[in-house]
């Protein structure tokens, strides 16, 4: 028999899950790789936040399990793989025959390191010039050169030139030095993911131009690569735009190029309105994969370079393995393009899947290695054994039955709830549906009095174009099990759901992101399972204005809010952003400064006079996509209408918190400001926010 419950005030239960563990838990993995000259390598990056969050990259055999293998190939403390290109950067490295190459976060140079060296040295190469970044590396076979995506800053931030270039490596006999790098392209605002097919000079990549997203309306090319006699491109012969060419008349966002052992380029594109896979015939004809388009999702936005959910499969004529969505049901398959048909494999509770790639085990059987996660798992890197239909964790942790947190775990439930659509304010009324994942207050060792409903969180995710996932996040389990519900939406805008979907937020951020949070808070209350006097929001960045829109716009839902880099100010976000969301504000609110009475009407701080409850700022000072002003202003606005408002900056952080001391005092503080204006009094210690216009 169980142990009788303690019976205590929700938000005040005790619970294992503390803030220094959620921080700890803020550990990741991402970017897996297979060498493939050496397919039974894998390589990956793990973030770390007791090291300021620096980025480490690793790689073992990809059938070893018990770490025998496992090299930490740049343990000193200088190397941080990461890039700024994009300012979210991705893509920072890339292996081929032992040949790693990768961008150092603290100058964004490109280095080389040859892994079957002794002395693991990285060496730098490509023009050593501190104003140019790199991303979206390729190793050519040859290994005389990478073609990678380069962002050149030199005479401007905000309008820094974009170029697809070819970067000379170092062959025995040349001298140590800086090499030039070559232009191949730079016709286009924006680039990514260079391919190289297995059969020819070919080259693959897409690009895009402002305004535009990479999600709204991408071009695919392909081209020859003219050689010099040193076997290093000089130039791009005979380039063409395969799909998604600007006159063609059809908006489409095309991700992730993809050449098969054939030579054959696969792709995925909206074209349908839904993500899904496409191959370019010998002629240059576009054909869909699947026997009709589906309204299910085979990608995600591609805020960062090198997102993987297509891959060939080597050896196996016509089958790629994809992983397709709709909504928050993920599912892993193989395709076979020939047939149209998709064999459905088993996954052990995996809700979101990506970085996949194919390698081979040391005897011989194909293996995807991919990094997935579910409720009762955060993302860990996995292989999955195709033939053999078995998956195996190379890394990361399960949350296990004996496990001591296990008692103490939300399992989400995705909930539909309806909602209306724009115009607001008027007669005419248009109702819809949006979406959410609701967890439920969990602890094995208490439970709330029974006259009392728990407290609700609502979060609002970032992006905007981005998406809620029911993976298990301990910054969740962190509420749910001191007796805090949370409701994790998916509002309109968000992704999973198909462009119409995603396109419900053109030209309406900060009115359908709004409503829908507010719509799912008042949906859970009208249901029982909250208290309608104790709902709170909190959101970062695109998420953190959504909670300040929520709060000035709609002041009688929710009773507090905390935003993490949030924007107050469209306008300054208009002018001061970084290049690559320069025009996103264009389709969120429309053009500016045409539209600039429009900027001023949704945003908060234009609205402070409506706003009626309290709000905690978090913010880093080093942010160059959310200035730390914005918080500065909102806060000073509180300030002086007598609201109670908390504001806590945090030196060296960017956009997010990667420190595992800032993670933890965001999160208390939060906490600690919930608690004093909800009424409930947290179990931990916690030091004391400072609050202005606090009566207490």
């Amino acid at each position: 028999m169980a142990p009788a419950k303690t019976t205590a005030p929700f938000g005040s239960w005790k619970s294992p899950l503390t803030a220094s563990g959620v921080a700890s838990a803020s550990s990741s993995v991402s970017m897996a790789r297979i060498d493939a000259a050496n397919p039974s390598w894998v390589y990956w990056l793990e973030s770390r936040p007791q090291e300021g969050g620096r980025l480490v990259l690793l790689s073992k055999q990809v059938d070893d399990y018990s770490d025998s293998t496992l090299r930490e190939l740049t343990a000193d403390a200088r190397w941080n793989v990461r890039t700024a290109v994009h300012e979210y950067g991705g893509g920072a490295y890339a292996v081929y025959d032992g040949l790693v190459v990768f961008a150092n976060w603290a100058d964004q140079g490109v280095y080389l390191l040859d892994t079957s060296e002794e002395s693991q040295t990285p060496q730098r190469i490509a023009e050593q010039n501190d104003k140019l970044r790199y991303a979206s590396f390729a190793v050519h076979p040859s290994k005389k050169f990478i073609v990678c995506v380069r962002e050149d800053h030199r005479e401007s931030d905000i309008e820094a030139l974009a170029s697809l270039v070819a970067i000379p490596l170092p062959q025995p006999g040349d001298s140590e030095g800086p090499t030039k790098d070559i232009v191949l392209f730079d016709s286009s605002d924006f680039i990514s993911s260079p391919a190289f097919s297995p059969v020819n000079n070919e080259l693959a990549f897409y690009a895009w131009n402002h305004p535009d997203m990479n999600w709204d309306a991408t071009t695919l090319y392909c081209s020859s690569m003219k050689m010099n006699g040193g076997g290093v491109p000089e130039s791009l012969e005979h380039l063409r735009a395969v799909a998604g060419a600007p006159d063609s008349g059809k908006r489409e966002s095309i991700y992730q190029p993809r050449f098969d052992e054939d030579g054959v380029l696969h792709f995925i594109s909206d074209r349908s309105g839904f993500w899904n896979p496409y191959y370019l015939g010998a002629e240059g004809e576009i054909h869909l994969s699947l026997g009709s388009p589906v309204d299910v999702e085979f990608a995600g936005p591609e805020w960062a370079f090198g997102e993987s959910t297509m891959q060939p499969v080597p050896g196996s004529k016509f089958s790629i393995v994809v992983t397709y969505a709709q909504g928050g049901e993920h599912k892993l398959g193989i395709l076979n393009v020939a047939t149209h048909a998709i064999e459905d494999l088993p996954v052990p509770g995996w809700t979101q899947m990506g970085s996949f790639q194919l390698g081979k085990s040391r005897s011989g059987e194909p293996v995807l290695v991919l990094i997935s996660g579910g409720p009762s798992e955060r993302m860990s890197l996995f292989t999955y054994y195709i033939n053999s239909i078995s998956a195996q964790r190379l890394c990361g942790q399960q949350v296990s039955a004996q496990d001591p947190l296990a008692g103490y775990i939300s399992m989400p439930q995705e909930i539909a709830f309806p909602t209306k659509l724009p115009p607001f304010g008027t007669s005419e009324i248009c109702n819809a549906t949006a979406y959410a994942f609701y967890y439920p207050p969990t602890n094995k060792d208490f439970e709330g009095p029974a006259d009392e409903l728990p407290p609700l969180l609502v979060l609002s995710h970032g992006g905007p174009t981005a998406a809620a996932s029911s993976v298990l996040q301990n910054k969740i389990q962190y509420w749910t099990s001191r007796g805090i519900a949370v409701a994790d939406v998916n509002y309109g805008g968000s992704t999973g759901y198909g462009r119409e979907y995603r396109e419900r937020l053109y030209p309406h951020f900060g009115e359908v992101d709004v409503q829908d949070c507010c719509a799912a808070a008042l949906y859970l209350a009208e249901s029982g399972k909250v208290d309608r006097k104790r709902l709170s929001i909190m959101g970062g960045s695109a998420g953190g204005f959504t909670t300040l829109a929520c709060l000035a716009f709609r002041p009688e839902v929710f009773a507090v809010g905390a935003s993490l880099y949030g924007i107050s100010d469209l306008e300054v976000l208009a002018k001061e952003t970084h290049k690559f969301e320069a025009k996103y504000p264009e389709h969120l609110v429309g053009p500016y400064p045409e539209a600039r009475n429009e900027y001023k009407r949704r945003s908060p701080l234009h609205s402070v006079d409506k706003l009626a409850c309290p709000a905690i700022f978090l913010q880093g000072l080093e942010d160059k996509i959310v200035p730390p002003n914005q918080a500065t202003l909102m806060v000073d606005a509180l300030k002086r209408k007598g609201i109670r408002v908390a504001h806590i900056e945090f030196e060296g952080e960017q956009h997010g918190f990667r420190k595992s001391e800032n993670i933890v005092r965001a999160l208390e503080a939060q906490l600690y400001f919930f608690g004093k204006i909800l009424g409930f009094q947290p179990a931990d210690h916690i030091d004391p926010v400072p609050i202005f216009n606090d009566q207490d």
